[in-house]
């Protein structure tokens, strides 16, 4: 085929292919995702794993009229691959996205980005198709851990042939999450998994007697299979739903993924496909991986795995707060910890691995993790609960009915705070402050530095009446910031003031912080490290002031600039309040530092802005 046929590939090629092409393209995919991914970055574990399933899809519906939606959708590499689109520039500013995305592809059907929506998406469509007359296919991919959160449930749960067309959801279990599957469904699946020769007999029995003139045969078998089935084996989940179930069969076998689409469109019912596949699939060290390391990768060198693009004198903020719970976990016995399938991306692996029985990992399952804070909180214990911020979203009505109208005392870290880079709009930390700001009892914390962030784990007093959320940055530190001086004071706030000045700076974050050191003996300058219930002293030093400039570059302008704004206005103060926060909308992928500069929030820009004031 060539890899560059690749980047202009026509999915109509398929329907030419025999079984042999197939398998040959779909081994040139495989390099042509390792080559770019090595290269740029990205979801490298989950799109070797579809590389076979996708084949098979594209060469069975039609991208164009049919509705193909992945889960997430960053295993849409290949999907991107077959519907013509050069996967080269995936997650550069202005190139392709990690995600389906709508506004690329008429062939992408949803946006997508966070988990679990795609079958209560898909069932809104056959919905629509019911009442349209529509007989396009709706078809679902989804992986075994977004399977089991909660709205998928929901929308299992939902499936209703009198109320929606037929649906084929294709369940692609590959054992993993972002890292080793966890929790009942994880379980229940791998039991169904090891009953591969069951299925086999019972597909042979199927071909011999599901013909004419001999399908009386085949019914009567299949009626006496349940009925034994259902005297001498509990149900499984799939026993339980409104829809049939084909499977478990070997999702790396193209033709016979086909064959079972195939039967799927012909059933006029909804359909579940079990598909097993290998997470990694044709990369050892990915098909090797229980922790999760190469389910987003960094670029690497595809010989030896070793990242290319290493900062040997930094660490990262995320990798401070892990260190920051361990000592945590070693100094107070009440501490517990939870994480949402986000283990190895917060860097909690040691903290796990020492103290098992005190760390939880509750899988894709925000909602659970924040209410089973709660309960953990109401029982006299010291939870802590490790979110990335984009995902926290999901829980809005945990928080504010279950954390802050019980005043229950909880520790929640937010990682990926502000602007997270490559992986875009969806995944942008951007809102959590707009969303929380508003909630009673709830503080927020910001630290500036790496010091601090630790200072802020090791000192929470769980006695606040209410959540105290602490937000980590992705970005970089200093390694000397990882050594914790004893003497290291927590404050609120740091105040350098300049005599006759009444301007003031305050700054927010590790950008903020680098503002403040450079304007700092221009004006009165103020980097602050609390969020919310600012304290009164502050209040003082801002109504001294005829301007306030406000510089955050981690959350949207009804986050915490809005919030600042009211309460000098509660304040009375009467003076011009200038504020630098990202604009309200959803931000593009790009690095850093280019989303920066697209928004105009740059230290660099800013303090030219700050200096032109002054």
């Amino acid at each position: 085929m060539g890899k560059n046929n690749l980047k202009n590939f026509d999915y109509h090629i398929l329907q030419n292919m025999d079984s042999s092409q197939k398998n040959e393209l779909a081994e040139e995919i495989r390099q042509h995702i390792l080559d770019v991914v090595s290269f740029n970055g990205g979801h490298l574990s989950s799109n070797l794993g579809v590389v076979d399933l996708s084949v098979a899809l594209c060469s069975q519906f039609d991208p164009y009229r049919d509705d193909i939606l992945f889960d997430v959708g960053h295993q849409a590499y290949t999907y991107k691959i077959l519907t013509g689109r050069d996967i080269s520039t995936i997650r550069q500013k202005d190139g392709i996205s990690g995600f389906q995305d709508i506004q690329e592809s008429d062939a992408d059907k949803i946006s997508a980005g966070h988990s679990s929506t795609s079958i209560a998406i898909g069932l809104g469509m056959a919905t629509a198709k019911k009442l349209q007359n529509d007989n396009s296919k709706t078809v679902i991919v989804i992986g075994d851990a977004a399977f089991q959160n909660g709205l998928a449930l929901e929308a299992l749960n939902s499936i209703n042939e009198t109320e929606q067309k037929p649906v084929i959801i294709i369940l692609n279990d590959n054992g993993m999450a972002i890292s080793k599957g966890r929790g009942y469904i994880s379980k229940g699946l791998k039991e169904i998994r090891t009953s591969v020769f069951y299925q086999r007999s019972a597909g042979r029995f199927k071909n011999a007697f599901d013909r004419r003139g001999l399908t009386w045969i085949y019914n009567i078998g299949k009626h006496m299979k349940n009925a034994l089935k259902s005297l001498f084996f509990r149900p499984t989940l799939f026993d339980t739903l409104n829809c049939d179930y084909l499977g478990p069969i070997d999702g790396h076998n193209i033709s016979k993924v086909e064959t079972f689409l195939k039967r799927a469109k012909a059933i006029d019912k909804s359909v579940i496909i079990h598909i097993k596949t290998t997470k990694g699939k044709g990369y050892k060290l990915a098909e090797e991986d229980e922790d999760g390391y190469w389910h987003g990768a960094s670029p690497f060198e595809q010989d030896s795995g070793i990242p290319t693009k290493n900062h040997p004198e930094t660490v990262s903020l995320s990798h401070l707060a892990g260190d920051a719970l361990m000592q945590r976990l070693n100094e107070d016995p009440l501490s517990v910890v939870i994480s949402a399938a986000m283990v190895k991306g917060a860097h909690l692996e040691e903290v796990f691995c020492k103290y098992p029985k005190r760390c939880f990992d509750v899988g894709i399952s925000e909602e659970y993790a924040i209410d089973m804070v709660a309960g953990l909180a109401l029982k006299g214990l010291h939870p802590i609960l490790s979110l990335y911020s984009t995902f926290a979203q999901r829980g809005y009505d945990e928080f504010l009915h279950d954390l802050c109208r019980m005043e229950l005392n909880v520790l929640i870290i937010f990682d990926r705070v502000g602007l997270v880079g490559r992986d875009g709009a969806s995944h942008q930390g951007i809102f959590d402050i707009a969303m929380l700001g508003s909630m009673p009892n709830t503080t927020i914390y910001h630290p500036y530095d790496g010091k601090m962030l630790i200072k802020q784990i090791l000192d929470a007093s769980f006695d606040t009446g209410g959540p105290e959320i602490i937000r980590v940055e992705r970005s970089y530190v200093d390694i000397c910031e990882a050594k914790l001086t004893p003497r290291y004071i927590l404050r609120d706030f740091e105040f350098l003031p300049k005599a006759n000045s009444k301007k003031l700076f305050l700054g927010v974050g590790l950008l903020g912080k680098s503002a403040y050191d450079s304007l700092k003996g221009k004006l009165n300058c103020i980097i602050l490290n609390k969020l919310s219930k600012l304290p009164s002293d502050l209040d003082e030093i801002m109504l001294q002031q005829d301007e306030i400039i406000l510089y955050d570059s981690t959350s949207v302008e009804l986050g915490f600039a809005s919030y600042v704004s009211l309460h000098l206005a509660k304040l009375g103060f009467t003076g011009k309040f200038t504020s630098y926060a990202l604009p309200v909308k959803f931000i593009e992928k790009g690095s850093k530092q280019e989303e920066l500069m697209e928004t105009n929030l740059d230290v660099q820009s800013v303090v030219k802005k700050i200096m032109e004031i002054l």
